[in-house]
């Protein structure tokens, strides 16, 4: 099995969105409940300004993206489209967003898609219940199975 190289000068950008629904018990990532409403505008707004700052500092290609949490799903499709449209984003081939089954709130799959995400990791944990229950998971098995589908 051979993979090819990466090209020259091209970088992977994660982009954390560090809200949750519920905090998992075995989540040791840097990750919140949330206990109100989803600041999303202003974190949106904070994360390109972040990146304005960061590409003057590269003459590299960001080629991927990875939106990573947390739980990116609780953002509208409407913020994805946003970030983006960044200029520095523009040459990105592939795009991926996590999501749990059971937030899936803001959006559907086919509006992240036309969002521009092209790639789903799915938080599926397990299939069973009580795993589920002791996983501290908010989807039940056939939320799961729907998610995938």
């Amino acid at each position: 099995m051979s993979s090819s190289p990466k090209p020259p000068n091209t970088i992977g950008l994660y982009v954390h969105m560090p809200w949750c629904i519920r905090k998992c018990p075995y989540c040791d990532f840097n990750s919140h409940e949330l206990s109100g409403s989803l600041l999303e505008s202003e974190y949106v707004s904070s994360l390109l300004r972040d990146l304005d700052g960061e590409v003057v500092r590269t003459d590299a290609t960001i080629d991927t993206i990875y939106f990573g949490g947390g739980t990116p799903s609780l953002f509208h499709p409407e913020s994805f489209a946003k970030i983006l449209e960044h200029p520095a984003l523009q040459r990105a081939q592939e795009i991926t967003m996590e999501a749990n089954p059971g937030a899936l709130e803001c959006g559907s799959f086919e509006d992240y898609r036309d969002a521009g995400i092209n790639r789903v990791s799915i938080g599926v944990q397990s299939l069973h219940p009580e795993s589920l229950r002791k996983l501290g998971r908010i989807h039940s098995p056939e939320e799961a199975r729907i998610a995938v589908a």
